[in-house]
């Protein structure tokens, strides 16, 4: 009778123990539901890097679902690789567009963006006297605007080389986003040089973000 009694008891132990350890064999062991895993996506038409839930690494910026002003302000603030201040990850120089941004605002895919060209004749308007300097005029004739892809990895994008003068025509060539640049927009105040090389120049406009200039051939003809 004593023994009976000792069997219950242990069993209704083994069952409190079993219960309390939650090894259950009617209940499997609990697993995380997929909210309490780590996720981070940045939202679209943010210039927030997209960060990578295994190991938290920045990976990229999504630049797809971007408005033209948003694509255009993280261009302009986008640095280059050198991270020098004011440095350009996106900039149009004698060999064209040119593509080398900084590795932690890296666009995840290629951004477009819309290469104009223009003819720009120069016109002596009055010669150099003893007290003041020639005065030339300037107009403009667009021959050619094109769109290109540039990134995500870094490189030159090809066949966007500025093209050269002739005689007393320069080039312009700007690198934009949005509306067409008007010819007003333009610079008025271009220095004539005795070289042929690119030189860096001023475009009004919100969605400009590289210009350059290439002087005519033969200026004193002008």
């Amino acid at each position: 009778m004593g023994s009976a009694r000792t069997f219950v008891i242990s069993a209704a132990a083994a069952a409190l123990l079993l219960t309390v350890s939650g090894c259950s064999e009617d209940e499997p062991a609990a697993e995380a539901s997929p909210s309490e895993l780590a996720h981070y996506t940045a939202a679209p038409g943010s210039a927030t890097p997209t960060e990578s839930p295994a190991t938290g690494a920045t990976a990229c910026v999504k630049t797809k679902g971007m408005s033209v002003e948003q694509l255009t302000d993280y261009l302009k603030n986008l640095r280059s690789g050198s991270g020098e201040y004011r440095s350009k990850g996106l900039t149009l120089d004698s060999s064209g567009l040119n593509f080398t941004p900084e590795a932690i605002q890296r666009p995840c895919e290629a951004v477009t963006v819309k290469l104009a060209h223009y003819w720009v004749d120069v016109e002596k308007a009055r010669d150099a006297t003893a007290v003041s300097a020639a005065r030339y005029e300037y107009h403009y004739t667009l021959f050619n605007v094109t769109a290109y892809k540039a990134g995500p990895q870094d490189g030159r994008v090809a066949d966007t080389a500025p093209p050269g003068g002739n005689g007393c025509q320069g080039t312009v060539s700007v690198v934009y986003l949005g509306q067409d640049i008007p010819l007003r927009s333009l610079p008025y105040d271009l220095e004539l040089t005795d070289t042929t090389a690119p030189v860096p120049v001023d475009v009004d406009g919100d969605g400009v973000l590289s210009a350059i200039y290439v002087s005519p051939v033969d200026v004193e003809s002008c």
